[in-house]
């Protein structure tokens, strides 16, 4: 098949060629000027979307390369062999630095060494894929200025590529089945992206593909680029154009979550002001505006994360030991004992998620918010609670055994109790003041914060709760209210439903829930508002995250937490 069109001229690649040679050294600049610089600035925003242009410029270039060069040459060869290490280091540069991120998130210790491993996947596939993009493109400058340079001569000096051709149909043979199997997820991802998840295998899907869906669509067009080189020659021209316009949309609906922002921040700030005042900047002093995010969303943030915040860290204590298992916490405490910090020493309580049945502290429970909010000034710790046995859940490696038993909900609000009892008798300790408590969980922790929350401020469950406690704000995480019948555990109705404990005067409450969230539909956010609005307690809002499916806040430095996140400390602070 031919693909060569009028436009893809020499000239035309030449002025691609330079201009990526621009893009891509301001890029390897404003890389080292970001991470020389720890404050925010509005160029750090200016940044993402170049390099985000850089990467798919760069990927077209390697398109318009396959269209011109004669099917049967050297240069040919040797470009092809180029332009496919390009585009597998391209799609292993954001599979590199999106592990590189959640690794970081999952580490306990700030310091330098514990973190290096995942800073190298961040920074070295970062600079290393924007410096091969130019030596790439030097390459090509010098093959259109020179047609026949290369053909008798290697492509370094003093070393040629050879290789045999059953080398080279098993190479091509593989890359091509990677790239099918790549291509039809792809489209699954915006499918999914598009009508939302819709059974098991679409739900996980749903999780992962709109929060990582800048990072996809970049793999996901490198891959289609791929898949057209390797059949370049083979498909039919319909086929091809076929392939071509799949590839392109598909990339394009992955990147509706990252462009939708605005509107998302727009409808967040009217959800926020509706609840808890129009005017609630202006109780937010500078001085603690500083400690916090300067804008809702950063792309280069995305890119090369948000680095954990230094905080004292205390694990694994133990606080029950009791009906055969032992329950510990971990406390996030801020430096110099929180002196100036807008947290004021502030307590937060953490409850993982797992359905019930799974989950852990620390690594299972965005351990870099902990750290983030340690920062602040707050005093937060991270529980954990007995489990209820599940078959289903039996070989999770990420639970310890220790955690499970028979228990219910009522047995988990008791477990949760002891600690509440604990935290009274050894506040002191830790700094901690709690007259001023928070309590955040996630999906099945969001239940249960809901729920200890609202026991604890309705003062009729002093039996289980400490009374001394000062309940100031819960923040549900995708709650999942009523959804623990699906795993056999039981209960009391109103700690099973908490929104069955809202009153007049409950306490304030942020919820964070994602538009495309089928495991925890999003009428239980909206019921969870209704209640309270029905009781005449307007201080709640829903934080619609659009596409978002479920834990879409996983990857901390991605669009929808950095979004939480810049509410979530306003709100902190407004009520703490």
């Amino acid at each position: 098949m031919k693909t060569g069109d009028d436009w893809v001229t020499s000239s035309n690649v030449k002025i691609a060629c330079y201009s990526l040679i621009i893009l891509n050294s301001i890029c390897i600049i404003l890389g080292i000027a970001y991470l020389s610089i720890p404050t925010y600035s509005i160029l750090w925003d200016i940044f993402g979307f170049i390099l985000l242009f850089t990467l798919f410029d760069s990927i077209l270039l390697v398109y318009l390369q396959s269209t011109r060069i004669p099917k049967r040459s050297n240069t040919r060869s040797r470009l092809n062999l180029l332009s496919y290490i390009y585009l597998v280091l391209i799609i292993l540069s954001m599979i590199g630095m999106l592990l590189g991120n959640l690794l970081i998130s999952s580490i306990y210790s700030n310091k330098l060494v514990a973190n290096l491993g995942a800073y190298l996947l961040i920074y070295l596939f970062y600079f290393g894929i924007l410096i091969f993009g130019i030596f790439f493109v030097l390459l090509e400058l010098r093959e259109y200025n020179n047609e026949n340079l290369w053909l008798h001569k290697p492509l370094f000096k003093g070393t040629y590529i050879k290789r045999s051709p059953r080398a080279n149909k098993i190479l091509k043979k593989a890359l091509t089945i990677i790239s099918r199997i790549t291509f039809f997820f792809g489209i699954l991802f915006a499918i999914v992206i598009v009508f939302g998840s819709f059974e098991v295998l679409t739900t996980f899907i749903a999780i992962i593909a709109a929060q990582f869906g800048v990072f996809f669509s970049i793999i996901f067009f490198a891959n289609t680029i791929l898949l057209l080189k390797l059949k370049q020659h083979k498909w039919s021209s319909k086929k091809y154009s076929r392939n071509v316009t799949i590839g392109f949309l598909v990339s394009g609906l992955l990147l509706v979550p990252v462009f939708s922002t605005n509107n998302t921040v727009n409808d967040i700030e009217r959800n926020f002001s509706s609840a808890f005042g129009p005017n609630w900047q202006e109780k937010i002093p500078p001085n603690a505006n500083q400690y916090f995010l300067e804008t809702p969303f950063s792309l280069s943030n995305y890119f090369l994360g948000i680095p954990p915040k230094n905080s004292k860290i205390e694990r694994n204590t133990l606080f029950y030991e009791n009906e055969g298992i032992k329950l510990y916490f971990d406390a996030y405490m801020p430096l110099n004992n929180g002196e100036g910090l807008p947290g004021q020493n502030s307590t937060i309580i953490r409850i993982h998620g797992g359905s019930w049945t799974s989950g852990d502290k620390g690594m299972m429970n965005m351990m870099q918010m902990n750290k983030y909010f340690a920062a602040q000034g707050y005093i937060v710790y991270d529980i954990q609670y007995g489990l209820s046995s599940n078959p289903l859940f039996s070989l999770d490696p990420t639970t310890p055994s220790d955690k499970k038993g028979n228990f219910d909900i009522d047995d988990m609000m008791r477990h949760i109790g002891v600690f509440t009892n604990y935290l009274y008798n050894h506040s002191d300790e830790y700094g901690a003041n709690i007259k001023s408590v928070f309590i955040s969980g996630s999906s099945s922790g969001g239940q249960l914060a809901m729920a200890v929350a609202l026991a604890i401020s309705s003062g009729n469950y002093t039996h289980i709760f400490n009374k001394d406690l000062t309940i100031k704000g819960l923040i549900p995480f995708y709650p999942a209210n009523g959804a623990m019948r699906f795993f056999g555990v039981s209960g009391r109705d109103e700690f099973k439903k908490p929104e069955k404990l809202i009153e007049n005067d409950s306490p304030p409450c942020l919820i964070f829930q994602g538009t495309h969230d089928i495991l925890n539909y999003f009428s239980i956010a909206e019921n969870i508002r209704d209640t309270y609005n029905a009781k005449g307690n307007e201080k709640v809002a829903i934080l619609w995250m659009p596409i978002g499916g479920h834990a879409s806040d996983f990857y901390f430095p991605g669009y929808y937490n950095q979004i939480f996140l810049y509410y979530m400390e306003r709100f902190l602070y407004l009520y703490h």
